[in-house]
């Protein structure tokens, strides 16, 4: 346990630096209760607008983000979401409209009445940007995401549902979803090609997980210390990389591993993979036939599927999950 507590805390000495720069914040002016702050290049060019709630009365509730508003006579644009936040009783529900682009370091640090967050035009979510609040389940499958900063969701303690199905956002990086201790349904989707170190980390009701055919990389202690954790089926064909630590703080004895049908072998001699407990069995049946039944195929990300019992194939009889 020492090793994520050290990780963990370095990481986030940074940020805990940031929160107690808050005074600092320049409000150039507010409106509505939202708070703004111009900011300009060296030369004094304007560069953009962002909006944050420094100043009391805070907002509370459903709150949805300005996309514009008039100043002197003048339309402002609203670009980004700024850190300062009230971290208690605060809002509860998040609507960032299409528009803005940025959701800042450390944005809602510590909101812990925040519950829903609907972001599905984000482009940017930066570092510890919802750390310690209280979404309860997230969709991150906008088309516009194309990155999540480190630790981003870290510490979500009353997340229990987490699918992404985001076609830019390729990575999940350190600390992404670590110690949100509900967290047992993830769905990573089709696109997701790396999970960075201690992705996944102390998630204490995860008992099994999907990677998907896209994954190629896998970072250190992904899974650390997830103690439920008993299964884990893998989709890619090729074994995913790892380092000789991917797998540290499980006990690898009593996970199983599914792979691809006939590529265990491939598995059992790469690095990481080959000290754990592989076996067949996420195969590409040889033939899936859907009923007449509409309601037995599927689109998800413009790819057709077919629903057959309990589990989803493509066209080509790959099992998705």
């Amino acid at each position: 346990m020492k090793r994520i507590i050290l990780s963990l805390s370095i990481a986030l000495a940074g940020v805990l630096n940031m929160q107690a720069e808050k005074k600092d914040f320049p409000v150039d002016f507010s409106i509505d209760g939202f708070d703004y702050q111009i900011v300009k290049d060296h030369g004094g060019n304007l560069l953009s607008v962002w909006v944050a709630d420094d100043e009391e009365p805070y907002k509370t509730g459903t709150v949805t983000i300005p996309t514009s508003f008039l100043h002197n006579g003048k339309n402002c644009v609203v670009t980004a979401i700024n850190y300062y936040w009230p971290t208690e009783n605060g809002i509860t529900k998040l609507i960032v409209p299409i528009g803005i682009d940025s959701i800042l370091n450390s944005a809602f640090f510590y909101c812990s009445a925040l519950q829903e967050v609907d972001i599905q035009y984000v482009k940017y979510i930066g570092d510890y940007a919802f750390y310690g609040t209280s979404i309860k389940q997230l969709d991150l499958s906008g088309a516009y995401l194309k990155q999540l900063g480190q630790g981003a969701f870290d510490q979500n303690k009353q997340m229990t549902k987490l699918t992404i199905s985001a076609p830019q956002l390729k990575e999940l990086p350190d600390f992404a979803f670590a110690m949100c201790e509900k967290l047992s349904d993830i769905s990573l989707g089709l696109y997701i090609t790396k999970l960075g170190r201690q992705a996944f980390a102390i998630n204490p009701a995860l008992t099994t997980i999907t990677l998907p055919a896209s994954i190629i990389s896998l970072g250190d202690e992904v899974f650390y210390n997830d103690e439920n954790l008993k299964e884990i089926k893998v989709l890619a064909l090729n074994p995913p990389t790892c380092t000789t630590k991917t797998f540290d703080g499980l006990d690898k004895s009593k996970i199983k591993v599914i792979v691809p049908i006939g590529r265990a072998s491939a598995y059992k001699n790469a690095t990481g993979w080959k000290d754990m407990n592989i076996s067949d069995g996420t195969q590409a049946v040889e033939q899936v036939e859907a009923s007449q039944d509409p309601s037995s195929k599927t689109i998800e990300n413009g790819q057709i599927l077919i629903r057959k019992d309990d589990k989803i194939y493509t066209l080509t009889g790959n099992e998705v999950r």
